[in-house]
Order: C-alpha cells, then sequence, then structure tokens
C-alpha cells in the first residue's frame, strides 16, 4: 500500500520528500496548464464583451483551483506553474516543465536566486 499523503497541512519537506511528491504536483499542474492554455486561445477568438469577460474568468477559476491544489499538498504556489517546497531554510523550487526538482532558494531569494541542487 502506498504513503498516506496528509493534505491540507504546513509541512516541511526533505529533498526526497518533495521529488516523491512531484509526480502529482506535476500531474495538477499539467492539467491546469492544459486547460488554460486551451482557455486562452479561445480567449483570442472572442469579440463579444460579455463572453470575453466569460472566458477570462474561466481562465481565473483554472488558475486558482491549480493554487488550491498545490496549497492542499503542503506546497506553495508562487508564481504561474511555479511550485516551492519548503524545507525548512528555504524552498525547492519548481517550474512546469522541468523534468524534476533541480533548484533551491531561500526564504527571500526568489526565484531569480535559484541555485542548481548538486
Amino acid at each position: 500500500m502506498g504513503e498516506v499523503i496528509e493534505i491540507n497541512q504546513k509541512r516541511f519537506f526533505t529533498l526526497d520528500e518533495a521529488r516523491y511528491l512531484l509526480p502529482i504536483v506535476r500531474r495538477v499542474t499539467k492539467h491546469a496548464f492544459s486547460e488554460v492554455k486551451k482557455l486562452s486561445t479561445q480567449l483570442s477568438y472572442v469579440r463579444d464583451r460579455a463572453k470575453k469577460v466569460a472566458v477570462e474568468d474561466k481562465i481565473k477559476n483554472a488558475v486558482q483551483e491549480w493554487q488550491q491544489k498545490i496549497k492542499k499538498l503542503g506546497c506553495e504556489a508562487k508564481g504561474m506553474w511555479l511550485v516551492d517546497f519548503d524545507s525548512g531554510e528555504g524552498y525547492y523550487c519548481w517550474h512546469y516543465p522541468e523534468p524534476n526538482i533541480q533548484f533551491f532558494h531561500g526564504y527571500f531569494d526568489g526565484y531569480s536566486g535559484r541555485v542548481r541542487i548538486h
């Protein structure tokens, strides 16, 4: 039987734990990314203002739903398709569609302060 993943809990991750959870994070993110991409394409063809607003609302809802799912997993959505795993000393940082968790940054460094994990 697989390991139980508690949801809706603030948590700290070792690198191994973050990498263990990554397939779920990647699947949730890929789904949301695809939905937003599809809706954005629709938006580019819509001329009616009311319909445009409706599609924009669907995009906003898809992003918010993705953020909520990431938070339920104990991670933090820090930007579009950017997920941080709190280590207690900073964040293991993953950005869709990176193949793995390859970067770390301190609490105050942000995305631009990412350093490669060796």
